[in-house]
């Protein structure tokens, strides 16, 4: 029988969790395979107690980090948890990923599954059809795709949630991009894409966590998986410049800006990616 696995990264937002799944737990009861859940657990302070049984999930399995290390390395810790345990026979496995605190709608985790079945070798994203942030968060989301577009080349309007067949997993893993950033990651390490347009959704209890600290440190990690490519866009970028500046004074000033930029996108990609996991 078919396989699905998803999962799902929390810290502490136990209470939309357990939504999810009753959502998740519902919405596959039309769907013949068998459904894992794989909870990354972040470091919660909070204890996760799931009395309810699910007839339409075969199994949860809770991964418990021994530090919080944010949503993005929690998806990258389960997908390697994944590599181990699926095996290679099983080619019509599909592995999903969506937030746990509702903002991703579980019930069209059975579209993305059902579009992957169709599509075989291609990454299914769900890109934003409509956000639900204040007026302020939504422009400045906008200038940070600008920005990623201008020095990456790529329009990354989607994040986490998703769904791929498994045989795809040992080539978005075969380096270690996406422990900064799943989406970039895999934009790098893959080339097959299928976009279905969903609506973000409010979370199911609490505010949202995105903010402009949020924002900011996650545009750089983002553009940070592509700093090889940044590297050569700003330089030709810097050479016209310079070409048509006699201001000295500026000329140092752009340069300066140049090399700061791509120092620390460097800098982030090559100390803080784990060398080996």
């Amino acid at each position: 029988m078919k396989k699905n696995y998803i999962i799902l990264p929390v810290y502490n937002d136990w209470d939309s969790l357990k939504k999810v799944l009753e959502n998740l737990n519902q919405s596959f009861k039309t769907l013949k395979s068998n459904n894992f859940i794989i909870i990354v657990n972040d470091f919660s302070s909070k204890k996760l107690i799931l009395n309810k049984k699910y007839s339409n999930l075969k199994k949860i399995n809770v991964l418990n980090l021994g530090k919080n290390v944010g949503s993005q390395k929690a998806i990258f810790f389960g997908l390697k948890y994944l590599q181990k345990i699926i095996k290679k026979k099983d080619k019509e496995t599909i592995i999903s990923i969506l937030d746990s605190d509702g903002e991703d709608n579980p019930n069209m985790v059975k579209k993305l599954i059902k579009l992957v079945n169709l599509k075989k070798d291609y990454f299914i994203f769900a890109s934003r059809k409509k956000r639900t942030e204040s007026n302020f968060l939504k422009a400045l989301n906008q200038f940070r795709l600008i920005i990623t577009f201008i020095l990456t080349g790529k329009y990354i309007n989607f994040g986490n949630f998703s769904s791929f067949p498994s045989f795809l997993l040992n080539k978005i893993l075969s380096n270690n991009n996406l422990y900064l950033a799943y989406s970039s990651g895999v934009l790098k390490n893959y080339n097959k894409f299928f976009f279905v347009k969903i609506k973000k959704n409010k979370r199911f209890y609490g505010n949202s966590k995105v903010n402009l600290k949020f924002l900011i440190l996650h545009t750089v990690k983002i553009i940070s998986v592509f700093y090889k490519t940044v590297f050569l866009r700003t330089f030709f970028l810097l050479v016209l410049t310079l070409l048509f500046l006699e201001d000295i004074k500026l000329k140092i000033i752009i340069i300066s800006f140049f090399l700061i930029i791509n120092l620390i996108l460097a800098g982030i990609n090559i100390i803080l990616k784990p060398k080996k996991i």
